[in-house]
């Protein structure tokens, strides 16, 4: 139907109103008052509901209370409790670590000037006490474990490293001549990881 005026086609349902829309659907011509706003277009009363949106399950990885794998988070912790123990043997006891392993690895500003950039990531692994290390790894186990099911293996690690370069970066921009150890630079990331999956 259409009106010998303008030539336009009537609304199917009131015929007394032109329009220049149809129905995405059927093609009938409707008007402002019967159309329905789709993604694909305008429908008619008919065609607006027939399509209903699917909403994706959300997929939630779950694992039983009381296990979870976290092989990167172990592998993590045994490395840092082996070099620990290693610095101990080498220095002066569980509370004074040291020998030449802890003095290749520790951060520090000049030496890292000279081009030993390895202590950027090398003082992540290295603690200066029993309660430094007891007390990182404790939180590393805690925190680590959710995150990296999350995140799965590989970003989990690079997550690690990244965190832990950062921390190691704003050590040397606050005390660029200090003796620094600790993996809590990688701990606040995997932290703050955590704060934003939650």
């Amino acid at each position: 139907m259409s009106t010998a005026a303008t030539g336009l086609p009537t609304c199917y349902r009131h015929p007394d109103r032109e329009t220049g829309l149809s129905c995405s659907e059927c093609g009938r011509p409707i008007c402002t008052e019967c159309m329905t706003p789709a993604a694909v277009g305008l429908r008619c009363p008919d065609h607006a509901g027939t399509r209903k949106r699917v909403k994706p399950p959300r997929v939630v990885r779950r694992v039983p209370q009381g296990r979870t794998d976290a092989l990167v988070t172990r592998t993590l912790i045994a490395i840092n409790v082996i070099v620990y123990l290693i610095t101990v043997v080498q220095g002066a006891g569980l509370n004074a670590p040291g020998g030449r392993l802890f003095n290749d690895m520790f951060l520090d500003g000049p030496f890292v000037a000279q081009g030993d950039w390895w202590r950027l990531i090398t003082a992540a692994f290295l603690h200066a006490s029993i309660l430094h290390i007891g007390l990182n790894m404790y939180v590393l186990w805690i925190i680590g474990s959710p995150v990296e099911q999350y995140l799965g293996r590989a970003r989990f690690l690079g997550l690690y490293f990244v965190s832990g370069l950062a921390g190691s970066a704003g050590a040397l921009v606050l005390t660029p001549t200090a003796l620094t150890v600790g993996a809590s630079g990688a701990i606040f990331g995997i932290l703050g990881a955590l704060l934003i999956i939650e």
